[in-house]
């Protein structure tokens, strides 16, 4: 591919550049959608925006590092998170086309130290995200091992191999998780007897001339022209870097300038041929029949009428978002230096709307529902999950009003989220306190959520939660301690953590990557005997209450 970045032509393409961005998209349209972010006193994002094999436009807003008042540029180097996953699952397709391996192959194949647990889990169900494995960076997190802790393969496979179940029978389910992916690297290394960093470098990399992109196995090495990882601190920012060595879910490092030339093998496939990119980009099949989103490391989806490719990536104070439309071959790539509400798939779309609003149906217009009557919080035992609904202004809110998700009527009393989280949620028409009133049904999986009233606990029933609690399926207990009328997660080597009462008996506390719940289970004399603890990733796993203490 040929660049153009601002500030910079390159010979033979600027009027392609020029039309595109002057006419498909003003400049100062572009830059007002980043324009939170243009400041010299904060982290923000770098943009490549391609269309037909041309980098159209690419930019930089913000400071790559605060410390050395180093400005983002095209050519800033970002860890994306889990837009990686998409170069794992080609690595391993390429392998299947190789004739060296099955993608219905057992897993235990090739890693025979995982539990067997009945039933056969294939190398498609890792790639499809339907192999039921519990998502082993939040269990590193539940374990008191957070992000930024210095862990290993060996560590994240003793973590995986030590689970005494799994969220689902294989195929019956759509649930990402990191497990899948991490495991996935594993057998390239296991197949090939080269990291997944080597074969990726020879096999897609380098043809694809990503010459500023690597999979980033050790921490500590030195990545010139990388952007640092930040959070916020009130108005400040922090440094917020991870020691993890595993690869495969994440860990690529890259431009965006890089990912374009990516995005554009969708179309071309001149790394791996057509049948690999086929695979990238066929929806998951569950047992039932019904189809994902998913393909192999891509969402496989629709906006305004458009087939949409696409992924977010996250890690530690690192933001990503690839957004592709293949039948425009135009695609965007976000990737960003920190944390806060900065959501760079919101942004990526923003650009598109620029540039293909003479192609996208018009966005639909919510009509007036009982959106108000909605609002509240539901809870799914079975998921061990919680929905909060806010309403504003006739609109329904996954999470906060104009900060969450906004949802689409799609029908009556039924509404619809869109990219990741694509759910839709059926509500009853009368909700009351108790009684099942939403639906949440996600690629043909459905939960039942109840409507729960919020409420805060009194002193004495904090004091009675805690205590220590154990599970084989953590490396370390948990110790829960009442403290000035808040109950708090005592984990070692770390702060002390607030876990944030929702309803009777039942918390919810921060992951690295989001939350969890914990619901206190009581034995007939109303006694504590446990919790379960899930997230989004991860359904419900008993911890117990450990005797006398």
């Amino acid at each position: 591919m040929r660049v153009r970045q601002r500030g910079a032509c390159v010979l033979g393409m600027l009027w392609a550049t020029v039309a595109m961005a002057q006419i498909g998209a003003p400049r100062s349209d572009i830059d007002a959608v980043f324009s939170a972010w243009s400041g010299t006193d904060r982290p923000g994002c770098a943009l490549a925006v391609a269309q037909a094999g041309e980098i159209v436009y690419a930019h930089g807003y913000g400071m790559a590092n605060l410390e050395s008042a180093t400005p983002i540029r095209p050519e800033s180097i970002f860890d994306v998170g889990s837009v990686s996953k998409q170069f794992t699952a080609m690595a391993v397709i390429m392998l299947s086309l190789d004739g060296r391996l099955s993608l219905d192959d057992d897993i235990r194949k090739y890693l025979p130290e995982l539990p067997d647990y009945g039933d056969k889990i294939t190398i498609r169900h890792l790639l499809n995200h339907t192999s039921g494995l519990r998502n082993y960076t939040d269990l590193f997190d539940l374990g008191g091992v957070p992000e930024v802790s210095l862990t290993t393969s060996r560590d994240a496979l003793g973590l995986i191999a030590r689970q005494t179940g799994v969220n689902f029978h294989p195929g019956d389910e759509f649930l990402y998780s990191d497990t899948n992916y991490f495991l996935a690297g594993e057998i390239v290394y296991r197949v090939t007897g080269q990291s997944l960093r080597q074969f990726s470098a020879e096999r897609i990399f380098n043809p694809l001339h990503m010459t500023h992109t690597h999979i980033n196995d050790n921490p500590r090495e030195l990545v010139v022209g990388r952007a640092s990882g930040y959070e916020p601190v009130g108005a400040a920012y922090q440094n917020y870097m991870s020691n993890f060595e595993q690869v495969g879910d994440g860990s690529v490092m890259t431009t965006v300038l890089d990912l374009t030339r990516w995005a554009q093998n969708l179309q071309t496939a001149s790394v791996g041929g057509q049948a690999a990119v086929n695979l990238l980009t066929q929806p998951g099949l569950l047992n039932n029949g019904v189809k994902t989103a998913y393909g192999m490391g891509l969402f496989i989806d629709e906006y305004r009428g458009l087939k949409w490719y696409h992924h977010d990536g996250e890690w530690v104070g690192y933001r990503a978002a690839i957004s592709s439309f293949p039948s425009e071959n135009f695609h965007v790539v976000v990737t960003c230096n920190t944390l806060g509400d900065l959501d760079p798939m919101s942004l990526a779309l923003k650009v598109s709307d620029l540039y293909l609003a003479d192609r996208l149906a018009t966005m639909p217009v919510t009509a007036p529902s009982a959106a108000a009557s909605f609002a509240g919080l539901f809870w799914s035992p079975k998921r061990g999950t919680v929905r909060r609904f806010e309403e504003s202004e006739g609109r329904l809110w996954l999470g906060h009003a104009k900060t969450g998700a906004p949802l689409q009527l799609v029908g009556p009393n039924a509404y619809r989220s869109q990219g990741e989280t694509a759910s839709t949620y059926a509500f009853t028409e009368h909700p009351a306190p108790g009684a099942g009133q939403l639906l949440s049904s996600t690629f043909g999986t459905t939960f039942e959520y109840f409507r729960i009233p919020e409420s805060a606990p009194d002193v004495q029933s904090i004091e009675e939660l805690a205590g220590t609690y154990t599970t084989t399926d953590l490396p370390n207990d948990w110790v829960l301690v009442a403290e000035g009328g808040r109950l708090l997660r005592r984990a070692p080597y770390a702060h002390d953590t607030e876990l944030v009462p929702v309803f009777a008996d039942t918390f919810i506390g921060s992951l690295s990557e989001g939350d969890f719940l914990i619901h206190f289970a009581r034995d007939a004399q109303n006694q504590v005997t446990g919790f379960l603890v899930s997230g989004e990733m991860l359904r419900p796993v008993f911890v117990a209450r450990a005797p006398g203490r």
